[in-house]
């Protein structure tokens, strides 16, 4: 049994990778990490994020530190792989590997700084994934243009920070071969930062390779191991699930699932979750 720390790409929350999580064992705990402004945190502004990517990171781990300790691998896809490799590198004794998702490991020099609604629309073009209905209704479209000027920017502030700094956990990578938005030969960046242990793997597929059918199983497969390798080694942990806490107002986190007992799946959406 262990615990699996979901981190999403800019713009959304966890749920948005429950197609792939859904192919998990049941023995693991998953809990997502959600920013203001997104699924359940909808109506909250963006603008209560704080600006300082350690504040982030602060808040997230703040609410890390409540529930009792099990085996945790942190997983982060695209923005949230580089909160996934900052908080390992603010607080490795809270988990004991990371998998990072679509992610170069290195700030974006090319990029943008003001994203302005053409270069908005270019990464939503090349990254794929959006629905086009949701483009065409105006306050949908405002509030995703939002979301994601925010995020980026989050992103490659965190990007920054990290960039450089060895990882004192075990890194997994994991990208898409077709990826418009990561060139997969910068990949090794990551392997430059790996102070513990180092693997990395290529799917066919672009940037949500890992929501496509026939990559999401193998995906899991990889976090599983991820999350099995941690386990050796461990001489006892805590064998209840428990639910996170929900009290920071700059993030919050929150079970997605809980374990299940002899890998029987309830059907039931644990308290206080991020089911859909």
């Amino acid at each position: 049994m262990g615990r699996l720390v979901v981190m999403a790409h800019s713009g959304a929350g966890p749920n948005a990778l429950l197609p792939m999580l859904r192919h998990l064992p049941d023995a693991y705990e998953l809990v997502g990490v959600t920013l203001p402004g997104r699924e359940r945190r909808l109506w909250e502004g963006v603008s209560d994020v704080p600006p300082e990517p350690a504040a982030v990171v602060d808040a997230v781990l703040r609410e890390l530190r409540r529930p009792p300790r099990l085996p945790t691998v942190h997983f982060g896809h695209s923005m949230g792989a580089a909160l996934a490799a900052a908080l390992a590198l603010a607080a490795p004794e809270l988990c004991e590997g990371v998998v990072l998702s679509a992610h170069p490991g290195n700030p974006r020099a090319e990029w943008a700084t003001d994203w302005s609604e053409q270069d908005l629309l270019d990464i939503i073009r090349r990254g794929g994934g959006t629905p086009a209905e949701i483009l065409r209704e105006p306050l949908l479209r405002e509030h995703v243009f939002t979301v994601l000027r925010h995020d980026l920017t989050l992103g490659q502030a965190l990007a920054e920070d990290n960039e450089g700094r060895k990882i004192p956990v075990p890194i997994c990578v994991l990208a898409g071969e077709e990826d418009e938005l990561v060139d997969v030969d910068e990949l090794a960046r990551w392997q430059t930062q790996a102070a513990a242990g180092y693997r990395q793997r290529l799917f066919p597929g672009g940037h949500f390779f890992l929501l496509d059918d026939e990559n999401a199983p193998a995906v899991a497969a990889e976090i599983a191991t991820a999350l099995r390798q941690r386990q050796d080694g461990e001489a006892s942990f805590v064998a209840e699930a428990c639910p996170i806490g929900r009290g920071a107002t700059e993030a919050s986190v929150a079970r997605i699932r809980s374990a299940a007992p002899d890998n029987a799946r309830s059907g039931a959406a644990p308290d206080g979750g991020d089911v859909v």
